[in-house]
């Protein structure tokens, strides 16, 4: 795997090599933020489209971006249209709490033509163990039958046991919890510092996939996003690179690697989104980001025709 990384890095990265790249590129949550001025959401839109990127997901609750949508392009409602408390009355867990407001969604949503799927969890990891992630999936698909439900996680274990340990148990006994594996996938320190290294990080994430076979794999990465270490907008020169190459470093590196199939091929990631685009102060939106949003856009135009 790594030797595979090295070489297709050599010849100048995952556009050069075999054409086998994400499905799905675009943003987690899209904004009106410019700076200390606003777009339009049209014209936000707009920039995405150009940029290269047929999904937007953590689009919310509400129908605005659905209403404004170019045309090929899909959105993903949520993530986090739920939370804990959703699912339960008082302490305990019930589906009772959790059906009307499961109701609610699927009137908005579930015929939906431009949404490809509903984001039900926000980090699903941090509260729910598999048994519990599995009764959260097969009642949020009794609403949504002809939709993806997708859970979103922060890792792909947890330490939702007794012992508080952690746990590789997603598909546990090949039973599905979600139509798409959507897990953080960061490329920042806490500190800010940029970590190539962490890339690798996605093949722990293909194989614990291998255990529930046919489930697409996306990953989303925070740019600028983190309020630990975003100070201001030397913050995004400062991870990124003044000329975004870090960026290229990034997607160059993760849409490389693969993992294990279920008959002995090999799977690549299928969804692969920037966090976020005019949600925070200094993020893709920022006016000054010129080349950052050049270099999303260079990514995209760069995919393999899909659309």
């Amino acid at each position: 795997m790594t030797r595979v990384l090295v070489v297709l890095l050599a010849l100048g990265g995952w556009a050069r090599a075999a054409c086998s790249p994400p499905k799905y590129y675009g943003v987690y949550s899209v904004g009106t933020k410019a700076g200390d001025g606003k777009v339009t959401l049209a014209s936000r839109l707009g920039e995405l489209r150009a940029a290269g990127t047929n999904m937007i997901v953590g689009t919310g609750e509400k129908a605005d971006v659905l209403a404004r949508l170019p045309p090929g392009m899909l959105a993903v409602p949520g993530c986090g249209l739920m939370h804990a408390r959703d699912w339960k009355r008082g302490d305990e867990w019930d589906d009772g709490e959790a059906r009307a407001h499961l109701a609610s969604l699927a009137g908005r949503f579930a015929n939906d033509p431009r949404v490809y799927g509903i984001c039900v969890t926000h980090e699903v990891d941090e509260y729910a163990d598999h048994a519990r992630r599995r009764w959260i999936y097969e009642l949020a698909k009794k609403y949504f039958p002809k939709k993806k439900v997708i859970q979103y996680y922060g890792h792909v274990w947890d330490t939702v046991n007794p012992e508080h340990e952690r746990r590789y148990a997603y598909g546990e006994r090949g039973e599905v919890e979600t139509d798409v594996l959507f897990v953080s996938l960061q490329a920042a320190r806490a500190d800010g510092r940029f970590e190539l290294g962490n890339a690798q990080h996605l093949e722990e994430i293909l194989k614990s996939a291998a255990r529930t076979p046919g489930i697409p794999v996306w990953v989303q990465t925070s740019i600028n996003a983190d309020h630990r270490y975003v100070k201001g907008p030397d913050t995004m020169l400062a991870t990124w690179g003044t000329h975004a190459e870090n960026m290229r470093r990034w997607t160059d590196a993760v849409f490389s690697i693969d993992g294990p199939g279920s008959n002995g091929d090999r799977v690549r990631l299928e969804g692969f989104f920037w966090r976020s685009f005019g949600r925070f102060p200094y993020d893709l939106g920022y006016p000054a980001f010129v080349a950052h949003r050049a270099a999303m856009r260079d990514i995209g135009v760069q995919l393999c025709p899909h659309r």
